[in-house]
């Protein structure tokens, strides 16, 4: 399994909508840009699952994996934590939010709530320069997932050209509130995406189906784009919670009673 440390490259600055650059480790800013490297990182571990879902999460071992201080992780682990990515336990520290098919629907639906008025707006306030960077990535993500096997390197790829689409579409529009709401929510969608690579498989089959929502959103056709949102978010969603149904998950550990505990 790869270290923690190799993951950078995944998709970090693309899942969290932040950009790394620019920031020395060496200069006034290194402590504020070691703590935001440590929770890119952990957040892309937690999003892609290489960090186990219901896992207890170890500030050595984080620090040990990513070479940063244990103030450093234990700062990320505060922030993702507030995004509910991240559980504190009294007395026993950080925990990876759990996955489990109850309440899937609720997230899934919730994150449509908000797509829906992004991608209006959106499209409403898109230019030619939008088109074509929307088209760029589109022809990008579809190429990788024609290409996505067994190997992470494939599935890394896949899960970071989508999310390049996703932001692409909805950057558009000018409601702030609105695309950090959904950034924070996709998120979460993904981690369970990642869960099983099935659905790399069955987006394929979908190929048309994308076609013509994309044909829609470049023609500016509000209410077509919409309804072929809605309907592709309606299949996507029932394709996992099938899946969900059928995938096992870590169980979570009870903490004894007996004893103190010690922070790792």
């Amino acid at each position: 399994m790869s270290s923690l440390a190799e993951m950078s490259p995944l998709s970090g600055d693309a899942l969290t909508g932040d950009s790394l650059t620019g920031a020395s480790l060496t200069d006034d800013s290194g402590d504020q840009s070691i703590t935001h490297r440590a929770y890119v990182q952990i957040r892309a571990g937690l999003i892609s699952c290489r960090l186990k879902p219901g896992s207890r999460l170890k500030i050595a071992q984080l620090q040990r994996e990513l070479g940063i201080s244990q103030a450093a992780a234990r700062e990320g682990l505060s922030r993702l934590a507030a995004e509910g990515l991240v559980t504190i336990e009294r007395n026993s520290g950080f925990r990876a939010v759990p996955l489990s098919a109850d309440g899937f629907r609720e997230l899934a639906d919730a994150c449509l709530t908000i797509e829906l008025p992004l991608l209006q707006s959106s499209i409403a306030l898109g230019d030619f320069a939008w088109e074509g960077a929307l088209l760029s990535a589109y022809h990008i993500s579809s190429r990788v997932l024609a290409q996505v096997g067994d190997d992470e390197i494939s599935m890394d790829a896949y899960v970071r050209h989508r999310d390049e689409f996703h932001r692409i579409l909805f950057s558009r529009c000018d409601n702030q509130w609105l695309l950090r709401a959904w950034s924070q929510l996709y998120a979460q969608q993904m981690r369970y995406r990642h869960t099983f690579r099935e659905l790399a498989r069955y987006e394929r089959s979908l190929h048309e189906d994308h076609r013509r929502f994309l044909d829609a959103v470049i023609e500016h056709k509000v209410d077509e784009a919409t309804a072929l949102w809605r309907a592709n978010h309606e299949k996507i969603v029932a394709f996992i919670e099938s899946s969900l149904s059928h995938t096992p998950y870590p169980p979570v550990r009870k903490r004894k009673a007996t004893g103190r505990q010690t922070q790792a």
